[in-house]
Formats: C-alpha cells, structure tokens, sequence
C-alpha cells in the first residue's frame, strides 16, 4: 500500500514517491474504454469457441485463443488500476496476440478448419487489433494530456472582471513598493 510519509524517509523521498505515483496514473478516456470492453468480451467469446470447436484441427487456434484471453484478462486488469505499466503490458499481449490471430485465421483459413472457427479466429484478430490499437493510444498520450481532470479551463475571458471592469495592467500590487517616508 502506499503510505504518504514515512520515518525511515525524508520530505524529499516522500514527494518524488507522490510525483512517482502521479505520473504513473494514466487518463483512459470514455472511447478507448468502451472499445476495450467491447473488443476485450469478443475475444473471451471467440476464445471459448475456438477453444469448444478446436480440438479437432490443431492447436493454432488454441494458441491463439490462449493469448487472446490473456490479452483480454490484461486489458480488464488495466481498465480498473489505471496505471501505465498495465497499459503497456495489455498494448504488447495485445499486439502478440493480433500476429498470432492472424497466423490462426490464416492457417484456418488454408487448412481444413470449419467456418465458425474460421469466423472466430478472425473476429478475434479484429478484437485483438483494436485492443492494440487501444492501449498504444493510451500509453503514447502526453503527460500534459494525460489527466484532463487535474487541468480546468478557465472560465473567465482575460482582459474583463467578472464584474465587468476592465483589468488594469501591470496590477497595482506589481508596481514597486516605495516605503512611507514619514
């Protein structure tokens, strides 16, 4: 668990172990989470087909389903911590997966498979390149663009007050201060 300060460390240690914290949290917006657990639900579902209807016609398909729940499993995992490491961790399985689905559909598709293992080996290399493309999305993105939350817009025009006056610039209190001489 993370504990703000502690004896054993200074002010310092503490305040780099908080920056640490924060700049470790990662921003998915609402889009990139509705593709996830949209594209991480289609690869379990054709994970379970392939792995129902695959026995028969080798392990391609299997390896492939293997992979996907995995990368489905990370993804998952990622969408609740928020943190780049598990971003990053689903956009590489992700992508191993996406080349394995590929290799699967086509092995499928050149070999004696059946067409629903054939559909769902595609389906998943689909699902497993949008979880790619999801997550690198993500672990690119700018620290500045990271945590809109912490960053408000402001909300009033320069050169008014809200009461209406005019800003009067340099403000009065930059001007230099010149003592009483009494």
């Amino acid at each position: 668990m993370f504990r703000l300060w502690s004896r054993d460390q200074s002010i310092e240690a503490t305040l780099k172990q908080i920056e640490h914290r924060v700049l470790n949290e990662v921003y998915v917006p609402l889009w990139a989470r509705r593709v996830a657990r949209v594209a991480a639900t289609v690869l379990i579902v054709t994970g379970i087909t392939a792995w129902a209807m695959g026995h028969d016609d080798g392990g391609v398909p299997l390896a492939a389903s293997v992979l996907g729940a995995g990368a489905a499993i990370c993804s998952a995992v990622s969408l609740r911590r928020h943190r780049f490491g598990w971003c990053v961790a689903a956009a590489y399985l992700s992508g191993v997966s996406t080349v394995v689905g590929l290799g699967a559909f086509w092995w499928c598709r050149t070999g004696s498979a059946g067409p629903i293992l054939t559909t769902s080996t595609g389906a998943s290399a689909v699902a497993a390149a949008a979880l790619t493309a999801v997550w690198v999305s993500v672990a690119i993105t700018p620290v500045k663009d990271s945590h809109p939350d912490m960053r408000q817009p402001l909300k009033r025009r320069w050169g008014f007050r809200e009461s209406g006056a005019t800003i009067i610039w340099p403000p009065p209190c930059a001007r230099p201060h010149r003592p009483d001489r009494k």
